[in-house]
C-alpha cells in the first residue's frame, strides 16, 4: 500500500492507499502520509490529510500547517483545517472542552458522505465530508463532533444538549460544455435525523457550476479540481442558512 500511495501510477489508487494507511496505522503510516500531502493530484492530498487525522499522531499538525500555507485547492485546504482542528483537539485541555460544550444550542454529527455518481467513486465522496465538516463547523450555534469522540457525545448526552446526525449524498455532477468551455455541475442532498431515535427532521439541497476552457480537458489533475471546487460550491451553497432549519430540527426557537 506504501508504494502504491507513493508510486501508484492512477490518482484513484493513490487516494484508496491513504485511506487504506488511515484505516490499518501502520508504524509509519504517519510518515508516508505526510510525503503524499505533496501529491499532484487535489484529491490525494485530501485523502493524506484526511488520513492522517485518523492516525492519531499530532506530530504530523507541522507538515499539516505547512501545507495549509501553499495549497491552491479549497477542498484541500477545508480538510488540512480539518485534520489540523482533530489533532489539535486530542491534546485540549477538559476544561476547554466544556466551556465549548456550555455554548452548543445543538450538536451536528457527520454521518455518511455518498457520492451516488459514477464519478471518482469514494474520492469525491471525501471531498463532500471535507467541505461538510468545514461548513458545519461555522454553523451559529452549531458543535460539530467527529462520530468517534465518544466523550464529547456523551458530554452532550449528560447535559441534555440535541444530537443531529447530518448525511449527505452527491447526486449529480455532470459536464457540458459552452462557447468553448467546459463545465462541471454538481448537486448535493444532506438529510437531518434527530439521534439517538434516527428520526428524520427534513432535507436540504444545493448546487453549483465550475468553468473553464475546454483546454483543462488533457489535464485530468486540473479537471479534478475543477470537480472539487463544484461539489464544495454545491456544499456550500446547501448549508446556506441551513442553521435556522437544524435549530428548529433540534427543538430550538
Amino acid at each position: 500500500m506504501k508504494t502504491d500511495l507513493l508510486a501508484g501510477p492512477d490518482f484513484r489508487v493513490r487516494v484508496s492507499a491513504a485511506l487504506f494507511l488511515g484505516k490499518t496505522k501502520p508504524p509509519d503510516a504517519r510518515f508516508v502520509l505526510e510525503r503524499a500531502l505533496d501529491d499532484a493530484h487535489p484529491a490525494v492530498r485530501a485523502a493524506a490529510a484526511a488520513a492522517l487525522a485518523q492516525v492519531g499522531d499530532d506530530g504530523a499538525i507541522g507538515q499539516l500547517q505547512k501545507h495549509l500555507a501553499s495549497e491552491s485547492s479549497g477542498a484541500v485546504k477545508s480538510q488540512l483545517k480539518a485534520s489540523i482542528d482533530t489533532l489539535s483537539g486530542k491534546s485540549a485541555p477538559a476544561a476547554a472542552v466544556a466551556a465549548t460544550m456550555g455554548n452548543a444550542r445543538y450538536i451536528v454529527q457527520l454521518g455518511n458522505m455518498k457520492n451516488a455518481t459514477n464519478v471518482r467513486g469514494d474520492s469525491l465522496g471525501g471531498v463532500m465530508r471535507s467541505a461538510a465538516r468545514a461548513r458545519a463547523g461555522t454553523l451559529k450555534g452549531a458543535l460539530l463532533v467527529e462520530a468517534a469522540d465518544t466523550s464529547l457525545m456523551k458530554q452532550a448526552g449528560d447535559r441534555k444538549i440535541p444530537v443531529l446526525m447530518l448525511d449527505g449524498t452527491i447526486t449529480r455532477l455532470a459536464q457540458g460544455s459552452s462557447n468553448g468551455n467546459v463545465m462541471f455541475q454538481a448537486q448535493v442532498e444532506f438529510a437531518v435525523r434527530k439521534v439517538p431515535q434516527q428520526t428524520l427532521q427534513g432535507t436540504f439541497s444545493g448546487a453549483a457550476t465550475t468553468v473553464d476552457s475546454a483546454q483543462v480537458l488533457s489535464n485530468q489533475g486540473r479537471v479534478a479540481e475543477l470537480q472539487d471546487r463544484a461539489v464544495d460550491g454545491a456544499v456550500e451553497s446547501a448549508m446556506r442558512g441551513a442553521d435556522r432549519g437544524l435549530a428548529q430540527a433540534a427543538g430550538q426557537k
